[in-house]
């Protein structure tokens, strides 16, 4: 069974004609600006940096000060007006396709719900959102994480999974790209003795990577958590369509509750850059808690991080400010060795690194930690 982006469910929403029509225009208009990126190098090295030079006799120090001379030029204006806009009309389109869709999509999941394929929902009617989760509508998705219409209500993960394959194609990145795909490629090279018995997704949003550990683990109990109750509806629903199981939970990555020493393996996808500073430490500190003698931790996220050009990490801190991701710069300037070893690892155990994509440009990021059998 396909467990990446080519994956196709009941669940997952139809399109019409002109629903794919759309698609189509936002990812062609989302690959043009992805290209005019680097023509905003070209301008800020030729143009913005020396003008920036004339008057201080120095370059940029800062992101702050690249952004403020690059804000003088009209090629940068139109390309991050357009590179917003592209954003929120991806969005809208694949909204549209969801609402029109949602009535079969209920009766899906309420079919569903039975957990034939032996997964599980647990939802806390009085769970308090840790704070992060409602600072934005991260990435610009309508109504956030958090977002609910109660009773049956699937649009946060619905839009989350349509979403984030609209993005991918939009970015370059392959149907066969899979984030769990490149740790479980990972796990094998790497670890290949590692036989979980419990596995741990934290994060899990619309459960994608939670079915790929599933899949390729089917010895394993599955678990995952998230904030968001639609989140999580979607998630179990979608899961149960790919007859997997997986036993998923409305819980605050800040204080799970579960046992210690309940897991072999924990993992974490894109979590690390969406959760504050003081969060992170947390999902340190409860991965740690949670790890069995022997156990394995893998936090894997976009590879801000590492040796990058102050132009680079001026490209990264626009993603804050338009893009709503606020906790981006967090993340990449986060001592995440550091994090670890306080929240309880050993640092030799600790481990920093990047995977190829398997089906597209660039790396992913991964914070590896063990602990010791005799712990």
């Amino acid at each position: 069974m396909e467990t990446n982006r080519s994956s196709q469910h009941e669940m997952l929403a139809r399109q019409t004609a002109d629903d794919r029509a759309r698609g189509q225009f936002v990812v062609g208009l989302k690959r043009q600006l992805r290209a005019m990126t680097r023509g905003n190098e070209m301008i800020y090295s030729r143009l913005a940096e020396p003008r920036f030079r004339a008057r201080h006799g120095r370059s940029p120090d800062t992101v702050e000060e690249v952004g403020a001379e690059l804000a003088q030029e009209s090629y940068y204006r139109l390309w991050s007006a357009l590179t917003r806009g592209a954003q929120e009309m991806m969005w809208d389109t694949v909204e549209r396709t969801i609402a029109r869709d949602m009535p079969r999509m209920l009766d899906a999941a309420r079919r569903l719900a039975g957990a034939a394929a032996g997964g599980s929902l647990s939802l806390d009617p009085a769970f308090v959102p840790p704070p992060d989760v409602l600072t934005a509508d991260i990435h610009c998705q309508p109504g956030g994480y958090m977002r609910s219409e109660g009773g049956d209500d699937l649009m946060a993960g619905a839009l989350y999974e349509s979403g984030g394959n609209m993005y991918s194609s939009g970015v370059g990145i392959g149907r066969r790209d899979s984030k769990a795909g490149a740790v479980i490629g990972f796990l094998a090279q790497r670890f290949p003795q590692l036989r979980p018995r419990r596995i741990l997704d934290l994060g899990c949003s619309a459960g994608s990577a939670s079915v790929a550990y599933a899949a390729s683990f089917p010895d394993a109990e599955v678990h995952a958590v998230d904030a968001g109750p639609a989140m999580l509806r979607y998630a179990h629903a979608r899961a149960e369509a790919m007859a997997l199981p997986v036993h998923f939970h409305q819980m605050d990555i800040r204080r799970l509750r579960f046992p210690d020493q309940s897991f072999d393996l924990i993992l974490s996808h894109n979590l690390m850059h969406e959760i504050s500073s003081a969060t992170m430490a947390r999902l340190f500190a409860e991965s740690h808690r949670l790890l069995r003698a022997g156990g394995l931790v893998i936090h894997q996220d976009v590879p801000t991080r590492g040796k990058r050009s102050l132009f680079e990490r001026f490209l990264f801190a626009w993603e804050t400010e338009y893009n709503n991701e606020p906790f981006w710069q967090a993340f990449a300037q986060a001592d995440v060795r550091r994090l670890l070893a306080e929240a309880g690892f050993e640092p030799e155990a600790v481990e920093e690194t990047e995977l190829p994509k398997l089906d597209g440009p660039g790396t992913w990021y991964l914070a590896v930690a063990g602990k010791s059998a005799e712990a």
